[in-house]
């Protein structure tokens, strides 16, 4: 239940005074279970708290019914053992004791593994059957998506001031196709989340590959607050890439990164694996190899407006 309850809006483990011990260090397998799923918790925090921002603001549900997101994927109006985090996070948890696999419903489309970004699962709207070890919760980012993700910490107060990274998931092989993703930004502290000069920071993430070439950029609106704080972007991950990358061109509120800052900068790629599916014909081409770039060594102001480019070589997998 822990790892159930560390994707929702309000987590919290508690019991009454004379109640059993629960702690969760009480049991190794339960501590280390809890561990990597509170982990993730903390990492997605920026994600979470921008969606609580968007309740706050607009109405819209934290946590929601997978039809809510997918209105035409009809086989989701009876789905209750799944549910998600905003419009872009699939959490398919284990509800029953000694299991240690899922069969989940994932709607059309490319969807990356949150505890492991280099597995997919391509879906033509159909069940799949998951691995649920003790120490993996199945969650899964939905393409057209860029998730602002932080290091985590102990705490989230500490969690809060971290580098950020940014997770950009586009279709399966793609060689065309945008994403996109937010982040608000304030004290954590004052009820009334609100954009406001100097007290909050308001971020719109943009991408698109085609023509040979992948761009990010943002957009920021009342940048002074995340630039007060030193929040940095540290990372960039790219998934679902159908070719090598090439080149690399970075600016910062227009003006090209400076030469040191350039020679810092790491740049890997790596194969995508992707999920097949038995019981289920698979359409050809779906399982076509795909790429994972991560660009480190940033340090980009979150709070000032970027963009990152670079050529790719489609078809040079």
């Amino acid at each position: 239940w822990i790892q159930l309850g560390a994707f929702y809006p309000f987590s919290r483990d508690h019991a009454n005074f004379a109640s059993p011990r629960q702690e969760l260090y009480q049991w190794k397998s339960v501590a280390e279970s809890a561990r990597v799923a509170l982990g993730l918790r903390y990492k997605l925090l920026p994600y979470l708290y921008t969606l609580n921002y968007e309740a706050h603001t607009t109405g819209a549900p934290i946590a929601r019914p997978v039809f809510f997101s997918f209105p035409s994927f009809v086989e989701s109006y009876g789905l209750s053992t799944q549910f998600l985090l905003g419009s872009s996070v699939l959490v398919s948890p284990v509800l029953e004791a000694n299991v240690t696999k899922v069969k989940a419903l994932f709607p059309p489309g490319t969807w990356y593994s949150l505890f492991d970004l280099s597995k997919k699962i391509v879906s033509k709207g159909q069940y799949f059957t998951l691995d649920a070890p003790l120490n993996v919760v199945n969650a899964h980012v939905y393409q057209n998506t860029i998730l602002p993700m932080q290091r985590g910490g102990l705490i989230s107060n500490q969690t809060r001031t971290t580098p950020f990274t940014l997770v950009i998931a586009f279709p399966s092989g793609a060689k065309a196709g945008e994403a996109t993703g937010k982040v608000f930004i304030d004290d954590d502290e004052d009820p009334v989340m609100q954009l406001r000069g100097g007290k909050s920071t308001f971020v719109d993430f943009h991408a698109n590959v085609g023509e040979g070439k992948v761009k990010v950029w943002s957009k920021v609106d009342q940048g002074q607050f995340a630039v007060r704080l030193g929040l940095m972007i540290e990372k960039v991950v790219v998934l679902g890439l159908a070719g090598k990358s090439q080149g690399l061109e970075i600016e910062v509120e227009g003006e090209p990164l400076d030469s040191p800052t350039v020679s810092k900068l790491s740049f890997e790629e790596s194969q995508i694996e992707h999920m097949k599916v038995p019981e289920a014909e698979v359409e050809d081409g779906l399982s076509v190899g795909t790429m994972m770039v991560q660009l480190g060594g940033l340090d980009l102001p979150l709070g000032k407006r970027f963009s990152v480019s670079w050529e790719v070589n489609i078809g040079g997998i």
